[in-house]
């Protein structure tokens, strides 16, 4: 029984831990979002400007098709994993509650 105690409190610590992984993880994508993706909007701001003054047609096509393909635009799949990592950690902190009532 005693050793039981001891395990579900070594489980209980470890999923702590994880649980304060994915705040620390879920801080830096959050940084990430903010500062990365206004520094990628400007680039995207730059291209479209400095397409206004290029004459040849190969190069126009090519910055329509960088347009079209998205290739900026990454800035959802940061905020869906932002949201996954939080509700890994919603489920996580169920896990923690059910572990603290145990001992």
């Amino acid at each position: 029984m005693a050793e039981d105690v001891v395990t579900i409190q070594r489980t209980k610590l470890s999923l702590i831990n994880a649980s304060r992984s994915m705040s620390l993880m879920l801080d830096k994508l959050r940084s990430i979002d903010a500062t990365e993706m206004a520094n990628i909007r400007n680039i995207v701001k730059n291209i479209d400007v400095e397409s206004d003054g290029i004459e040849n047609e190969k190069a126009l096509e090519l910055i329509q098709e960088i347009r079209d393909v998205d290739v900026f635009n990454f800035d959802q799949d940061v905020a869906e994993l932002i949201e996954n990592i939080e509700s890994s950690q919603a489920t996580l902190d169920n896990y923690i509650s059910a572990f603290k009532r145990l001992v």
